[in-house]
């Protein structure tokens, strides 16, 4: 697909925003995808060869948003496109998150997890739901977007590990403070992140979807580079996760593969 740049905004240091005008993506689209972007300016040239994997974090209108942190020479180069510049993407990709309605969600975001999870916050609160995300970085640098995600949620938690923004400690910390409250959970973010919420999830009885952002290459499940490992009944079987996943029922994977 071939899209035209709106913005590719700097949020901060490490974090882009960037939103790209294509009707027909936006028609395709389901909350929970993702795509894979060229970030190459120039189309005879090999360097990178591989196109990188992003979260959609929003549809509005005739355009999607993309939220993506500057990592490597691809994103790095992705950073420095320009608005009015056709760009190239792949079709959505991948499974979706299983939206309710009217429940008490609670929603965790860590990092450059926040992508995903900003559109999901914004198809529940739309389902009548009541929306809590907890939202924790590193630092003050890792968390983005404040302002637009309160108007999106019921209430916003921010958590840093330095204590630079929001609450000091990890962003499990307040959810387990309130997780009677609660009727289904979502997560992205860091594995580790995913399986501590999987894991209070499950010991509290609730569902729990969690979108896995493991490396890719192609997207498309030819390659097997981004395996992970689930129980189905009794058995452990291997599932892409960029074609069955990037969303998982968080009770069903194996963290102890994932989390190597």
């Amino acid at each position: 697909m071939l899209g035209k740049i709106i913005r590719n905004q700097k949020l901060n240091d490490k974090y882009y925003l960037l939103e790209i005008k294509c009707e027909e993506f936006v028609r395709e689209a389901k909350v929970g995808q993702f795509i894979m972007i060229n970030t190459r300016h120039h189309d005879y040239t090999s360097d990178p060869l591989l196109r990188r994997p992003l979260g959609i974090a929003n549809i509005d209108g005739d355009k999607f948003t993309l939220v993506y942190m500057v990592v490597g020479k691809g994103t790095r180069l992705l950073s420095e496109w320009q608005k009015g510049s056709d760009i190239s993407f792949s079709a959505p990709l991948g499974n979706t998150f299983t939206p309710v309605k009217e429940q008490r969600t609670a929603l965790l975001a860590g990092g450059i997890g926040i992508a995903p999870i900003f559109w999901l916050a914004k198809t529940l609160k739309e389902a009548g739901c009541i929306v809590d995300l907890y939202y924790g970085g590193r630092t003050a640098d890792d968390v983005v977007l404040i302002e637009e995600l309160k108007e999106i949620t019921d209430h916003l938690i921010v958590t840093t590990n330095d204590g630079s923004a929001g609450i000091k400690g990890m962003v499990t910390e307040p959810f387990i403070d309130n997780i009677e409250s609660y009727d289904t959970v979502y997560a992205c973010g860091p594995k580790p992140m995913l399986r501590a919420v999987s894991e209070i999830a499950v010991k509290n009885e609730l569902p729990v979807e969690v979108s896995l952002d493991e490396r890719m290459a192609c997207g498309l499940g030819a390659c097997l580079g981004c395996i992970i490992y689930v129980k189905e009944g009794d058995e452990v079987v291997q599932k892409r996760c960029c074609v069955e996943g990037p969303v998982f029922d968080g009770s069903k994977v194996v963290w102890d593969t994932v989390c190597k």
